[in-house]
């Protein structure tokens, strides 16, 4: 049962950040298109600014979230964990995901309210082109949404693991005193 969850979350998270990276590829191509309209034409588009900010870097921000957590991309810190038992890694990670999933319910609570109530009152950005507010606003939901599911999957595979004691869910990797970050 946790084998086909991961594997239908991971699938989910990789086809959101296929759209991250589209995003942060519209982004490329708009900056250089505007730089040259601006400075080799004197024409720069009006709408280039509002539409990379509103949209495009909060859909690559908030798409990207879980995605990172599966992959082990967020900041951690691991100084202790590589001197904890399999028991207290696991305890660990529970500890985690149930911080994390408070957190984020809230996030996605009260950004859910917010892209709700652009909605209702068909907020719009004052510019060049009236942007609706309401889209930007519910990717937070979206996005943190993805990351709650990915969080109550790691809780619930750590509590099975941690309970049957077997290896149902893997733990992340944790460097041992003295190895480097491959970020370094």
């Amino acid at each position: 049962m946790i084998k086909r969850a991961e594997d239908a979350l991971a699938a989910i998270e990789r086809a959101l950040t296929v759209i991250a990276v589209m995003f942060l590829f519209a982004i490329m191509v708009l900056v250089v298109a505007d730089v040259f309209m601006r400075y080799a034409l004197n024409r720069p588009f009006t709408f280039t600014y509002d539409l990379i900010g509103l949209y495009l870097l909060a859909g690559a921000f908030f798409l990207t979230l879980s995605d990172a957590m599966r992959e082990h991309a967020h900041v951690g810190v691991d100084i202790l964990l590589s001197r904890f038992s399999l028991v207290g890694r696991r305890l660990s990670e529970i500890v985690t995901a149930l911080t994390g999933l408070f957190v984020f319910v809230l996030i996605c609570k009260v950004g859910f309210e917010r892209a709700l109530e652009n909605y209702q009152q068909h907020d719009v950005l004052a510019g060049a082109i009236p942007w609706p507010t309401w889209i930007s606003a519910a990717l937070v939901p979206f996005g943190c949404g993805v990351l709650v599911l990915r969080l109550g999957l790691q809780l619930t595979g750590h509590v099975f693991s941690l309970v049957s004691g077997q290896n149902m869910y893997p733990l992340p990797p944790v460097m041992g005193p003295g190895e480097a970050s491959t970020f370094e």
